[in-house]
């Protein structure tokens, strides 16, 4: 309950603003959709367990393996290991990722023009919290 709270608290919020003024990419297709993922994503997310605040991800595929960053952008550093068990199928992405010692399983489908999903945090095989989120390619 303690890294529940310390990861509350550690979070920032960032105003819908930002994500207004930007343009959506278009809409993967094909055998060439994996590619269209390659980039920065970053937009706010939401969480009954948290404060409203924004992530930022970033893809890369220099050669045949991912290279996946993902960060809670806060005033405080946050405990995050790096993003495991990230795939592409299709319109769909989806990844691990610990972060102040819990198991995140993140969701997302490309719809509308943006990455939207759903991370789900679990510690000790219980959730202890779940997010929402859209993302915007910049």
């Amino acid at each position: 309950m303690i890294r529940i709270a310390a990861f509350t608290i550690a979070l920032v919020t960032l105003g819908p603003g930002h994500l207004a003024a930007q343009v959506p990419s278009p809409e993967p297709r094909g055998g060439a959709a994996s590619q269209s993922f390659v980039g920065t994503w970053v937009g706010p997310y939401q969480s009954e367990g948290a404060p409203p605040g924004s992530i930022r991800l970033v893809i890369a595929k220099p050669d045949t393996a991912w290279r996946v960053t993902l960060e809670v952008v806060s005033d405080q550093p946050i405990a995050a290991e790096e993003v495991r068990e990230f795939k592409v199928e299709g319109n769909t992405l989806s990844w691990v990722q610990d972060v102040m010692g819990l198991e995140c399983r993140t969701l997302a489908k490309y719809e509308g023009g943006g990455l939207k999903g759903e991370t789900e945090c679990s510690q000790n095989g219980a959730v202890a919290i779940t997010a929402t989120f859209l993302l915007i390619k910049q």
